[in-house]
């Protein structure tokens, strides 16, 4: 019980601080805010060793609490949070194609899985991210955690992404 009091607080801490990296409207909306305490309360949190939920523990603390900077792209980001959460050789292809498609369907996601989608707000270009919720599921926007890329000096940040190509999938293995 305490494991999902402490679970649900993290998830609290991830979508407030989400919300105030995101540009959303002011207008007041159900559309304005994240789906994530919905998305997690389906979650199967009752086991201790849940990998989506070590990853997204693993990269909140590296991209909010201790700011880690891991100059590279945004594949070395997410690999170095899935290597710190005890994951970086223990994942499972979920879904596997090319960035020219076939696309994965939206609902085949969760919380924790490293994504491998098109960057539709930078070029169309390649892009490594972890999946942290649904912000609007028919409009396929999501919240994403990443990392600009280009050895940059910043840390992970959280992200809104429109997620309709998502070509690759691959979640921690238990």
């Amino acid at each position: 019980m305490i494991k999902q009091i402490v679970f649900f607080t993290l998830l609290s801490l991830m979508s407030y601080f989400a919300k105030a990296q995101l540009k959303t409207p002011k207008k007041s909306s159900v559309d304005n805010y994240c789906q994530c305490e919905k998305t997690y309360i389906n979650a199967d949190t009752s086991k201790e060793d849940n990998g989506g939920f070590k990853i997204l523990k693993i990269g909140y603390q590296m991209a909010l609490i201790d700011m880690s900077i891991i100059k590279g792209s945004c594949w070395d980001f997410v690999n170095e949070v899935y290597h710190r959460s005890g994951f970086a050789d223990a994942k499972e292809t979920i879904f596997r194609s090319h960035k020219k498609g076939s696309f994965a369907p939206s609902s085949m996601v969760q919380p924790g899985d490293w994504i491998y989608h098109i960057n539709h707000q930078f070029n169309n270009s390649e892009h490594s991210a972890i999946f942290i919720c649904w912000k609007d599921f028919e409009k396929k926007i999501a919240i994403t955690l990443s990392y600009a890329g280009g050895n940059k000096n910043l840390p992970g940040h959280y992200g809104e992404y429109h997620l309709d190509n998502i070509y690759s999938i691959f979640r921690p293995k238990n």
